[in-house]
């Protein structure tokens, strides 16, 4: 980190941690001119990762005003760099939302929303830049999701049986009467249109400040049904907050069909994360089952 600080000739040699992720380790850069935020892989054989996506659809954010970092520099931009990769943006202030703060943030989190969502993209899945234009790499939206979600069995996708989910056994019953709604999932989430989701909105990716929110971490946003932000929402802060930013951002006079379909997407989405807390050894056994009860509640009530 101080040999990328040091190449950068950004002049503060002992920056600040901000926080370690999954990919990558962050660090906050203070200067004059504004605070900027480092960030190195944890595994540099990763190469630079989605940094390059991330600082092509910052660009594009930060040209709309949205309250996000504005790229300043990679490592796959300087010719010849030799040390590790990185990318550099400007600071976000804030601290991560906080559950009283729920109440005021649903227009603002909507707002942004709303900008990352009207970014024109094609196609479905990761993000891609071809020519310049923003994409995903995939024609259909399962597959797309299937090259999101690497890794890890999505259900109801390519023939995924929950039977298979790694807290079957003690859910049978459980992921039983999630099976019922397979096909409601399956359609919803190849209902268009297909947009740019950020998919990992949580209280430590919003940040407020003085009554203003800012957003991080674009690491994981593919091309798929809008539905996804809202699933995210309400796994990470609960329904209550996702269901006022739906309407929201819907800001329209029959919200009604999207609402009812949200909790499709999270049974989904919520699958997704009871799986991959099991493989990261987290637990999270209570928190996971509650969500996907709380979530069959309100498809029943359709």
């Amino acid at each position: 980190m101080r040999a990328v600080v040091a190449a950068l000739q950004l002049g503060d040699l002992d920056p600040e941690p901000l926080a370690s992720g999954l990919s990558s380790l962050a660090w906050r850069i203070r200067a004059a001119g504004g605070d900027s935020v480092l960030r190195l892989p944890v595994d540099k054989d990763d190469g630079v990762g989605s940094y390059p996506i991330e600082h092509a659809l910052l660009a594009r954010l930060t040209a709309l005003d949205a309250p996000v970092p504005a790229p300043i520099q990679g490592s796959w931009l300087i010719p010849g760099w030799q040390l590790d990769p990185f990318s550099l943006a400007s600071f976000v202030p804030g601290v991560r939302l906080r559950p009283e703060s729920s109440e005021w943030a649903a227009a603002p989190i909507a707002a942004f929303l709303r900008l990352l969502h009207s970014i024109p993209a094609d196609g479905f899945g990761p993000l891609i830049e071809v020519d310049g234009q923003l994409g995903g790499g995939c024609n259909q939206p399962e597959a797309g999701l299937q090259a999101a979600f690497e890794g890890f069995s999505l259900w109801p996708f390519a023939d995924t049986r929950l039977s298979a989910h790694p807290a079957w056994l003690l859910n049978e019953q459980l992921l039983s009467e999630v099976e019922a709604y397979a096909e409601l999932v399956a359609e919803v989430a190849s209902r268009g249109p297909a947009v740019i989701v950020h998919s990992d909105i949580h209280e430590e990716n919003i940040l407020e400040d003085e009554g203003r929110l800012g957003f991080i971490d674009f690491g994981e946003c593919f091309i798929g049904s809008a539905g996804w932000d809202f699933a995210a929402i309400a796994y990470f802060s609960g329904w209550s907050l996702a269901e006022r930013v739906a309407v929201a951002y819907l800001a329209g006079p029959d919200p009604r069909r999207v609402l009812e379909s949200l909790p499709a997407l999270a049974l989904c989405f919520g699958l997704f994360r009871w799986q991959q807390d099991r493989r990261l050894g987290v637990d999270a056994e209570a928190y996971n089952e509650a969500f996907l009860r709380q979530t069959l509640a309100r498809l029943s009530a359709r």
